[in-house]
């Protein structure tokens, strides 16, 4: 998918509309440096808004994935091709939020490690020992909850029992046990409970 590209059509579109990025941008209730980042290829507009874009760009949601007018004959294949680069891109946001979950529990490990070392060798007041781990696990923790946070929002886990697929809650994933991205939870559809891996695609 040419980000590029579809900025440039976006551009295009708006200009033919006689609106400035300005009105465009009050128009979907969003800033006019959201517009001129679209325009300039640096990101894509979000799901949420890209029927109303298009509405009043007079255009389709195929069309602005494309980046250019599509021809009622070629509509069907380039509608594919869309959903298939879409799909693409999904699935490589979703590894590159899986990337980040695993380096931050490793920074934690570290860090944790790191405050027993200090606390052990550097620190003789008790106080300041207990204040130090206290910190340390506190800052553990934060970072846990971005964690899995970002476990819930890449790919779904799939039950072996009933193949439904599904995104956990927080609260099944902080209690579920797990070894790497694979859980034990119970599913949502039939309620019986298996070790679950983590699907991308």
């Amino acid at each position: 998918m040419d980000q590029i590209k579809i900025g440039k059509f976006i551009s295009e579109c708006r200009k033919e509309k006689n609106l400035t990025q300005n009105e465009l941008a009050e128009k979907l209730g969003i800033t006019d440096r959201a517009v001129s980042k679209w325009e300039r290829g640096i990101c894509l507009p979000d799901a949420g808004l890209m029927i109303a874009l298009c509405k009043l760009l007079g255009i389709t949601v195929n069309e602005l994935l494309t980046g250019e007018k599509i021809d009622m004959k070629n509509n069907e294949e380039k509608m594919d091709e869309n959903l298939v680069q879409l799909a693409k891109k999904n699935e490589e946001s979703n590894r590159m939020l899986l990337k980040a979950e695993m380096m931050l529990v490793f920074l934690v490990v570290v860090m944790l490690c790191g405050v027993e070392i200090i606390c052990n060798r550097f620190i003789e007041s008790n106080f300041s020992r207990t204040l130090i781990t206290i910190g340390g696990f506190v800052i553990a923790l934060i970072v846990a909850f971005f964690g899995i946070h970002i476990e819930t929002k890449a790919g779904y886990y799939e039950c072996k029992h009933c193949r439904y697929k599904y995104v956990p809650k927080i609260k099944s994933v902080l209690f579920a046990m797990h070894i790497g991205t694979t859980r034990y939870m119970k599913c949502p559809e039939c309620g019986k409970k298996s070790w679950q891996k983590k699907v991308l695609k």
